[in-house]
């Protein structure tokens, strides 16, 4: 019987040794580490005076493992909970908690098509001094516009990944939030009605929401989405002909150096955007900001206002905040206030109509 027994016992020895050599076959190379650890269901969890339950992006609920009386807890609920940026990078084997070094965004233009245009149209005409539309220019890389529809009170577009309400209504108001201020300067809005985090920001005379129900965007990429939601034009139904501005790190670096002349000037600020065709030329500090020259377009950041003084006119951006026309010599000059400093924009040799001036004063942002 005892033979019996140590024969079994070897062949189970036999089993359990090609089992490990085959799983070690599977993760050579990698840094996994077979552990036995517990799911552990008896704790809850609490954030800012209410309750939360952790889930994955399928909504499913997740539960902390212990382990070697450590607890480990699912650290991208556990963020967007705390409203805390989060990202993993596969190539890299990287997880980044809060904002990364540089921009995380991976953002690409929306391209609307004439029937998508129409329909976002006929969307916003359905109530009543609610009629002009508004849209998001902007997602991350690989997301896809499905449909946009009108219900309850306000217009919905359908993102695969992304969800973009517009509405008189403030959906925040009533539940616990943080502010954040957006790169543009206006306020938002952090909250968590359920088990997704909702971005809400005023715009003009209405509320934007936005959220990434299976959770593909982080904050930090629904907080740039948030600043390209803007007024559909009524002439091109939305933004055309306009282009990011991917600038590199010797030019990054080139634009840093010239805000840290200016003592208490030293944050860089950017335009992000430029008409498609223009290129960046240069950047230097002169006087008392910060020029940037394209080709088409030139772009001052300073702490003064250059309007001050001259008779203008008063117009809203698409982001709600005002900026004044005026015209000091024979071009006209577009100026608004961001933060501590004011931005003017001008194209001298009139490539850039009024409209997209305003457009690219929206995308001056501080440099990632």
């Amino acid at each position: 019987m005892m033979k019996k027994n140590l024969k079994k016992s070897a062949a189970a020895m036999m089993v359990l040794g090609m089992t490990l050599t085959g799983a070690a076959g599977v993760f050579a190379g990698t840094q996994l580490e077979k552990i036995s650890a517990y799911l552990n269901h008896g704790i809850s969890f609490n954030v800012d005076g209410a309750a939360y339950t952790p889930t994955d992006g399928n909504g499913n609920k997740l539960a902390p493992i212990t382990y070697n009386n450590s607890t480990y807890l699912p650290v991208r609920a556990i963020a967007e909970a705390l409203h805390v940026p989060v990202s993993y990078d596969g190539k890299k084997g990287q997880v980044t908690i809060g904002e990364a070094a540089s921009n995380p965004s991976a953002l690409s233009n929306v391209t609307y098509s004439a029937a998508q245009k129409e329909a976002i149209q006929k969307a916003f005409a359905q109530f009543d001094g609610f009629e002009t539309a508004y849209a998001p220019q902007q997602s991350i890389q690989g997301d896809t516009f499905k449909s946009v529809g009108a219900g309850g009170d306000g217009v919905s577009f359908i993102f695969t990944h992304m969800k973009v309400s517009v509405s008189p209504r403030d959906y925040s108001d009533g539940y616990d939030s943080k502010d954040v201020k957006l790169s543009n300067g206006v306020t938002a809005k952090w909250y968590t009605p359920d088990q997704t985090g909702m971005l809400t920001f005023p715009l003009d005379d209405r509320y934007v929401t936005l959220s990434s129900p299976d959770h593909k965007l982080t904050q930090a990429q629904l907080a740039q989405v948030a600043v390209s939601v803007q007024k559909v034009n009524n002439n091109d139904q939305g933004i055309t002909g306009f282009a990011n501005v991917n600038y590199t790190k010797e030019q990054a670096a080139t634009i840093r150096k010239a805000f840290a002349k200016f003592d208490g000037f030293e944050t860089a600020y950017a335009p992000q955007h430029m008409i498609a065709g223009d290129a960046f030329k240069s950047v230097s500090a002169g006087g008392d900001g910060v020029n940037f020259v394209f080709k088409h377009m030139n772009v001052t950041v300073s702490p003064k206002d250059y309007s001050f003084s001259y008779d203008g006119k008063v117009v809203k951006l698409s982001n709600g905040v005002n900026a004044k026309w005026y015209t000091p010599d024979k071009t006209d000059m577009l100026t608004f206030q961001l933060d501590d400093r004011y931005v003017t924009l001008s194209s001298p040799n009139n490539a850039l109509t009024h409209t997209q001036l305003e457009q690219m004063a929206v995308s001056v942002q501080k440099l990632k």
